[in-house]
């Protein structure tokens, strides 16, 4: 693919395109603050009083990034300074992956969480996880280094377009969306190898398997839509979904938790106030295999687990 100079020149005359792509940023921002006004009350009520633990820095890291780097991806797509379009580019990059990387830990963990911490389900997913991460860092590194900015006559026509190449950007797509499906796979076996009937199966493993299995068609498509946007697309439109895909993936990732917590929160029997004191977001199995009615809260949110 051209370099981002090269790409600009080219758009500058479809510059109608480039408008969906800044209407497509806008869009995705107005989701992601959508979502968290819809589930705030229930953010307030199930997460804020919690316990610090890792697993809640995670949350709300991945609940508000979003609006962070997608309010960043708009801006750079209204930006007309060289020298701001490399900063703001850098570290939209940047803040765009640790996004995604975040989400994805909340499913990864989520699914030790249901194989009780297997070792082997343990070590496929970790290796999914650098298989993400790691790749991307090197290949960022190089695009980074090789990049070049268009002149500034260039930029005060079309503003500075975000598109990565497509050798970085649809490897890491198409990396997550191994992880995901690798994730739903793990899951519908777990529900096959546990003797339960649909109607005894705790709430807590019953909300898994739903939002597991709900949210990854919904992930599914809107990876699958974003390749092929980036592939097949005119180059100026190239980038519309990407932002898209960010707000999606965090905002179904956050309900993950949130829909946990509520699930543990009701299977509990105690009062809000003393599930908040007995309790911290947190992620430790030690009887998956429970077939009574409702698991005991501490079954996924135990006190002493460091996870």
């Amino acid at each position: 693919m051209s370099d981002l100079g090269t790409l600009l020149k080219d758009a500058a005359s479809h510059l109608e395109l480039l408008m969906l792509v800044k209407y497509a940023s806008v869009g995705s921002l107005t989701l992601v603050i959508l979502d968290i006004v819809e589930t705030f009350s229930d953010e307030v009520m199930l997460m804020w009083p919690s316990k610090l633990t890792i697993m809640k820095a995670i949350y709300f890291a991945n609940r508000y990034m979003p609006i962070v780097d997608i309010a960043l991806g708009a801006a750079t797509l209204q930006t007309y300074s060289l020298r701001a379009c490399a900063g703001l580019w850098t570290t939209l990059l940047i803040l765009y992956a640790l996004g995604s990387v975040l989400s994805e830990v909340i499913l990864v963990v989520r699914t030790l969480a249901l194989w009780n911490f297997n070792r082997v389900v343990l070590g496929l997913l970790t290796f999914l996880t650098l298989l993400i991460v790691v790749p991307y860092i090197i290949l960022v590194q190089g695009y980074l280094r090789h990049l070049q900015y268009p002149p500034q006559e260039v930029l005060d026509m079309t503003g500075c377009v975000a598109s990565i190449s497509d050798g970085v950007s649809l490897w890491f797509y198409a990396s997550i969306l191994l992880s995901e499906t690798t994730v739903v796979v793990l899951t519908v076996m777990k529900r096959y190898t546990m003797k339960v009937r649909d109607q005894s199966l705790p709430l807590l493993f019953h909300t898994m398997y739903r939002d597991g299995t709900g949210f990854y068609a919904i992930l599914l498509s809107v990876s699958i839509g974003n390749m092929l946007c980036m592939t097949l697309a005119p180059v100026e439109a190239s980038s519309m979904l990407q932002l898209f895909h960010r707000a999606v993936h965090s905002t179904l990732t956050s309900r993950v938790l949130l829909n946990l917590r509520a699930a543990a929160a009701r299977s509990s029997g105690l009062s809000m106030n003393d599930f908040h004191r007995s309790t911290h977001i947190a992620f430790e199995v030690p009887a998956v295999h429970s077939t009574q009615p409702d698991i005991a809260l501490s079954d996924l949110e135990s006190e002493s687990s460091e996870y």
